[in-house]
C-alpha cells in the first residue's frame, strides 16, 4: 500500500516532499497486534506515557487501509508531533460510476504530549471535494487511541 501511495502523491502532489515518506520507518501491525495493544491499554498493563517518550521521531505507520505519516515536531509549537493520514478511498467512483479508481484522502493534525489533537490545514485535496471538519476530527479521534497505545509501547 505504501507503495501505491506514493505513486499517487508522485502524480497528484508533485509539490509534495515524497522523501518524508521515503526516509520515514514503516511499521505495520495486523488485527493481532493491534488487539493486542488495545487489550493491553484497557487492562491497564500499558500506562500512557508522554507523547515526547516516544523515540521513534520519524516513522509511518500502518493498519488496515490507513497510513500515518509521524514526524517529532521541531518548531516552537506546543505539538510534540505533526502527522498526516491517508486513507485509501474509492472516493472517484462517487463522481463516476465508470472510474472505479482509488485514491488517497488526507488529514493533517498534530497533537500535544497528553495526545490532544489540533487539525492542520492540507494541500493534499480531492478535487471537488470539500473538507469537512467534523468528520475528519472524528477520524483522528478514532484512530488516536491506537496511534497512542502504539507510541507508547514504543516508548523509552
Amino acid at each position: 500500500m505504501l507503495d501505491k501511495l506514493i505513486e499517487y502523491i508522485k502524480n497528484n502532489h508533485p509539490e509534495s516532499d515524497i522523501n518524508a515518506y521515503l526516509d520515514a520507518k514503516y511499521i505495520q501491525l495486523n488485527n493481532a497486534q493491534l488487539k493486542q495493544i488495545a487489550d493491553a491499554l484497557e487492562r491497564g498493563d500499558l500506562p500512557a506515557t508522554p507523547a515526547s517518550n516516544c523515540g521513534a521521531s520519524h516513522f509511518i505507520f500502518h493498519f488496515g487501509s490507513t497510513l500515518i505519516l509521524v514526524q517529532k515536531d521541531t518548531t516552537d509549537s506546543s505539538a510534540a508531533f505533526t502527522a498526516e493520514l491517508a486513507w485509501e478511498t474509492d472516493f472517484l467512483s462517487v463522481r463516476s460510476v465508470r472510474d472505479k479508481a482509488k485514491g488517497f484522502y488526507f488529514i493533517n493534525f498534530e497533537f500535544d504530549d497528553d495526545y490532544q489533537v489540533t487539525l492542520l490545514e492540507t494541500q493534499k485535496i480531492i478535487e471537488g471535494h470539500v473538507n469537512n471538519t467534523e468528520k475528519n476530527q472524528a477520524i483522528v479521534d478514532k484512530l488516536m487511541p491506537v496511534l497512542k497505545g502504539f507510541m507508547t509501547a514504543i516508548s523509552d
